[in-house]
């Protein structure tokens, strides 16, 4: 799961590495459904959430020295919050989110009574900080990428049909990139550049059109792959659950110094400033006229990945967001 790696896993080293000892505890099978099974299996999720309570529940023994818990989303996806209650008795808690997990119907119960029961409260954006309804107790930390792992990237003077445009993402959100294949099939059919795909699954039949390359997700190539790119698209529905994405793709590509092209939906409003570290088209005919023109133009995108590597170092790199998290963690001890 992006959120675990970004936020949990990621921070967690971090602040190891500046002497504060953190213990990262992940239920097997994973929670959230991202424990990738094979074929039919992978339809049972929901049978998986009782031994995913159960990992959970072996895991709530190993709390006794801990000072204060931080919940990357919620526990389980059960709606009772037992489970987060009794972690949190006698020690200091926080509660992490980077989506609109509220938007969800069997979720918006949970969702207040964590925050209620959380002593502070971390929202990624502060479109979702402002959902809590808890402002003395919630903070705005952003997702963060690790800036030396994702290092900036030479352009390519590549134009035309050497050009790669590309998207990365979780399989289930391959309906953003439905949702917006128009004005990028009609920007490659022009121009002739090649789409790259990079996902935990091939590409659904509804993206047949776009005809993408399609390599799967490893966090050991990751880099490498994301690196391929010359354009990273982020296409988005205005949506209430698509307003809480925290843009986390795009920030990826604009680390290695690559131009993003995405809806102004969400995070991304936040993290770009329009024609300077990357676009923000308002309609299918923008979005397509952008990518035709960066495509055509390698100093254009030169420039804009430049200032876009820029942007995220400054805001959206682990040597910014660190010191804030361990801020907030010793205020709790």
């Amino acid at each position: 799961m992006p959120a675990a790696r970004a936020r949990g896993f990621a921070i967690a080293r971090a602040l190891e590495a500046q002497g504060l000892a953190c213990a990262l505890r992940v239920p097997r099978p994973s929670v959230y459904g991202d424990t990738r099974l094979p074929g039919p299996l992978a339809r049972a999720r929901p049978l998986y959430a009782p031994f995913a309570v159960l990992h959970r529940l072996a895991e709530l023994r190993d709390l006794r020295a801990d000072d204060v818990v931080v919940f990357q989303r919620p526990m389980t996806e059960l709606p009772a919050t037992l489970l987060e209650r009794v972690a949190a008795s006698g020690r200091r808690t926080v509660f992490d989110f980077d989506d609109a997990i509220f938007e969800r119907v069997t979720g918006r119960g949970k969702f207040r009574r964590l925050v209620a029961l959380a002593d502070r409260v971390v929202a990624g954006s502060p479109y979702l900080a402002a959902a809590t309804l808890a402002p003395a107790k919630t903070v705005v930390i952003p997702t963060a990428v690790d800036t030396d792992r994702f290092a900036a990237r030479p352009t390519r003077a590549a134009r035309g049909a050497e050009v790669v445009v590309g998207w990365t993402g979780l399989s289930g959100n391959y309906r953003h990139l439905v949702w917006g294949a128009r004005p990028i099939a009609r920007a490659l059919e022009r121009t002739g550049a090649r789409l790259l795909v990079i996902s935990d699954a091939p590409p659904p039949a509804a993206l047949r059109a776009l005809r993408p390359e399609y390599v799967r997700w490893s966090p050991a190539t990751e880099v490498a792959d994301l690196a391929r790119l010359d354009v990273g698209v982020m296409p988005l529905p205005d949506g209430a659950y698509e307003r809480g994405k925290c843009a986390y793709k795009l920030i990826q590509y604009m680390a290695l110094g690559r131009p993003g092209v995405a809806s102004p939906v969400g995070a991304s409003c936040d993290v770009v400033s329009p024609g300077v570290d990357g676009f923000l088209p308002a309609d299918e005919a923008a979005f397509e006229e952008i990518l035709v023109r960066l495509i055509g133009d390698p100093a254009l995108r030169r420039a804009v990945g430049e200032r876009a590597r820029a942007r995220v170092v400054g805001a959206y790199s682990l040597r910014a967001v660190v010191p804030r998290w361990r801020a907030l963690l010793e205020e709790l001890m």
